[in-house]
């Protein structure tokens, strides 16, 4: 009476959304029912954790993987792994979980239900890569790739017993690709581990993410080049801070005395609390933002583009404040730093609705029964 969660890198430390997701739905699960986990390289620090995690050998290589991708996306060229398959198939798991799309193969492979955690459509990140994408044979191949990907996406839709879904957009999408099942099992936040604050004074905005994905990157040099000048022409000392692991070098290039770019950090917490909002200048991606849902938690006024809070059932001028251009944000930014009595009423309303919608132990009691009720299908 097993559920196997199969990944394509350890969660471990927690240090993106994606992390972020797996560790906190594979602890839910592990509270009802016992729970493995098993990645592609290595398993990375699980003490504490309440389910055991194993790694398997698995290389990485962009030239490798670019080759076998000619028919197949390239996501599921680069985690191709006959060692993961094997291990599915010993372990002879009752539920099968694939945190990943490109994982899929080895779910299918291990005999029992199988679920599909979408944490993305990834057919749609993909075209809307490709559409703000300004250098022509980068958008051929953003295109491409998002053909591939949208047929391997209704290939798994239709082979999973149950996906879950992270937003109703998303749900809708499998539904329409005959999905047997779709689950709406949204992102959520430890609203337990992250007490709730009163926004400082002071004039900083932060930006939280993973910038080895190309959308994170494009967003906090957003920030950093066309929010916040707009921002220190009405309040000078207004500054930046791009917080997370693996920036670019064109992030490392806008550090100055105005933005400071962190690189890898312990937790994310500290530098939330120093800042007056979380800005989110998002163009491209798909799925919903844990790094929005933590912010609100914190108690942390956040100014977003359309997409950055798409999927979220958060009201614009109650729970979060909404802007299109670099221009919208900087002005949302500026009446936010300069009204008090605004910063606290966004931070008071943020935090009631994470609690009340978007806790991890809400989110995902769909999850835990739909599990349960696999098991006791089978």
């Amino acid at each position: 009476m097993t559920s196997l969660l199969l990944a394509g890198e350890t969660p471990l430390p927690p240090n993106s959304g994606s992390r972020q997701r797996t560790v906190h739905l594979a602890r839910a699960l592990a509270a009802a029912l016992p729970v493995e986990l098993a990645v592609l390289g290595p398993a990375g620090d699980c003490a504490g954790e309440p389910y055991p995690v194993t790694g398997v050998h698995h290389r990485r290589s962009r030239l490798a993987g670019l080759a076998r991708s000619a028919r197949r996306p390239y996501g599921a060229a680069m985690a191709a792994s006959g060692a993961l398959t094997a291990l599915a198939r010993a372990r002879r798991p009752v539920v099968a979980q694939a945190q990943a799309l490109w994982v899929m193969p080895a779910a299918t492979a291990a005999g029992g239900a199988v679920v599909l955690d979408a944490h993305n459509v990834e057919s749609d990140l993909l075209r809307r890569l490709a559409a703000d994408e300004r250098r022509p044979l980068h958008g051929l191949r953003w295109r491409w790739e998002a053909g591939k990907t949208a047929a391997w996406e209704r290939r798994a839709a239709v082979r999973a017993d149950a996906v879950c879904a992270t937003s109703p957009d998303d749900a809708a999408a499998f539904e329409r690709w005959g999905a047997r099942e779709v689950v709406l099992v949204p992102n959520g936040t430890d609203t337990a581990a992250v007490p709730h604050g009163p926004p400082p004074g002071g004039a900083t905005l932060a930006y939280v993410g993973h910038y080895g994905y190309q959308p994170n990157a494009a967003a906090a040099l957003e920030l950093a080049a066309e929010v916040l000048p707009r921002v220190r022409a009405d309040v000078p000392e207004a500054d930046a801070a791009i917080v997370g692991r693996d920036p670019t070098p064109a992030l490392r290039g806008a550090a100055g005395p105005h933005v400071r770019v962190t690189g890898t950090v312990p937790d994310v917490l500290p530098h939330l609390r120093t800042a007056r909002a979380l800005v989110v200048p998002l163009r491209s991606g798909g799925g919903t933002r844990l790094k929005v849902l933590e912010a609100l938690a914190a108690g942390v006024p956040v100014i977003s583009t359309p997409l950055g809070v798409e999927g979220l059932d958060l009201r614009d001028g109650e729970h979060v404040l909404v802007g299109r251009s670099s221009a919208d944000l900087a002005a949302l930014a500026v009446r936010v730093i300069r009204d008090d009595a605004l910063a606290a009423r966004l931070s008071a309303a943020g935090r009631a609705r994470v609690e009340a919608a978007y806790d991890w132990a809400v989110v995902a009691r769909p999850l835990v029964d739909l599990h349960l009720r696999l098991h006791t299908a089978r």
